[in-house]
């Protein structure tokens, strides 16, 4: 969960107590997306709802919450391929980029 000033971004899960080895919950019964204290969308995988939360930013023309903006910017730049080509990667994106 994370809350910048424009609201509160999270995915959160519901998941049976049971079935998480470690504390690591990878089967979900459901997954659900909140933007600005509001579940906007529910999926049943961790996969989808963080493709579906990336294109709702970008839809809804929202900033990256701050202290994620390195993970978005790894799916954006280096996953997905979209360079926009005006600014340089963090250095420790462009290491991993350049690891992989």
């Amino acid at each position: 969960v994370h809350t910048n000033q424009d609201g509160t971004v999270a995915l959160v899960a519901v998941v049976n107590e049971d079935d998480v080895p470690a504390g690591v919950p990878f089967q979900t019964h459901h997954v659900s997306i909140v933007i600005q204290d509001q579940v906007v969308m529910s999926n049943r995988s961790w996969t989808d709802s963080l493709v579906v939360l990336f294109g709702l930013i970008y839809a809804l023309h929202l900033s990256y919450p701050e202290k994620l903006s390195g993970f978005f910017e790894f799916i954006q730049v280096v996953l997905l391929n979209l360079e926009d080509g005006r600014k340089q990667l963090k250095p420790k994106i462009q290491t991993l980029r350049n690891e992989l």
